[in-house]
């Protein structure tokens, strides 16, 4: 049975649906004015459900040890976890609702070229910044059409197509009516870093992409929040995961990856904090 929930009386414009969209927020009201400054239990709960999909392939795999176990992360586990949390504490007419706007992918053409842009241009900036202090590094990957046609999607599925929208999509969305975006943003990026630590803690990706998480967080509210869309975060993760993880970050051996990551990282950082600077804790939410 659903929860009773209190229908909010203001509605930002971007990121936030309006109050003709029927959202009902899984909190009561509150917002920016709120006290409260702790994720509320239903966020909690979403990210011990989402680590629990994620992860059961691990625990699988250590009790019956066999290929076929989704190991160390099962993708989906964020985009199973959120229609769960809304139908037990909305009901269907909350999944319903979430579903409306993940199929908006209607945004501001400079939203998308930002998030297509910029962790592109950090990427290329850190992997030149590598090859100049004279990191070993191997020959670019050939990649021809056939490739791009099979790479693009499954890219895409491996990640931010499944990660965006319970990360963003429902926990950023939510939060942040109980308080900033800003740090709504930091509390999702600290709890999609307690995520990724099977890779982190197994050696699959460097040790500096730790440093980058909290900070994408924070550039992925700013870019909801502009276009009112999960897709330019999905396209922006995308690009990391393509450029960054599948073509220019295959010319390093693993072991020589820390100082183009680690330059990646920081340059994330720099973007965050002007993204602070020029909005502050809003992000550019209009009240």
């Amino acid at each position: 049975m659903a929860v009773p929930l209190v229908i909010s009386a203001k509605e930002s414009s971007a990121g936030i649906a309006s109050a003709r969209d029927g959202l009902t927020p899984l909190f009561g009201e509150g917002g920016m004015a709120s006290p409260m400054y702790l994720p509320p239990k239903q966020i909690v709960i979403f990210f011990l459900v989402t680590y629990a999909l994620s992860w059961f392939g691990m625990v699988g795999n250590w009790l019956w040890p066999s290929d076929a176990w989704p190991v160390p992360i099962l993708p989906l586990g964020p985009l199973l976890a959120a229609p769960i949390m809304l139908w037990w504490f909305g009901g269907g007419a909350a999944v319903r609702e979430w579903g409306r706007r993940m199929l908006r992918f209607a945004a501001p053409t400079w939203v998308y070229a930002v998030a297509f842009l910029v962790p592109l241009s950090l990427i290329m900036g850190s992997v030149g910044f590598a090859l100049m202090l004279g990191v070993d590094s191997l020959p670019l990957p050939s990649v021809g059409l056939a490739s791009l046609l099979i790479g693009i999607p499954l890219v895409a599925l491996d990640g931010p197509a499944p990660e965006e929208p319970g990360f963003r999509g429902f926990a950023q969305h939510e939060l942040q009516r109980r308080m900033s975006p800003l740090r709504a943003s930091l509390w999702i990026g600290g709890g999609v870093l307690i995520w990724h630590l099977p890779v982190l803690v197994l050696g699959q990706i460097p040790l500096p992409i730790a440093i980058a998480i909290p900070a994408v967080s924070v550039l992925y509210a700013w870019l909801y929040i502009q276009g009112g869309s999960i897709w330019p975060l999905v396209g922006a993760h995308w690009v990391q995961n393509f450029f960054g993880g599948q073509y220019f970050g295959q010319i390093f051996k693993f072991e020589d990856s820390q100082i183009w990551t680690g330059a990646l990282a920081f340059g994330y950082v720099g973007c965050a904090a002007l993204v602070i600077w020029r909005y502050g804790p809003s992000l550019g939410r209009k009240a």
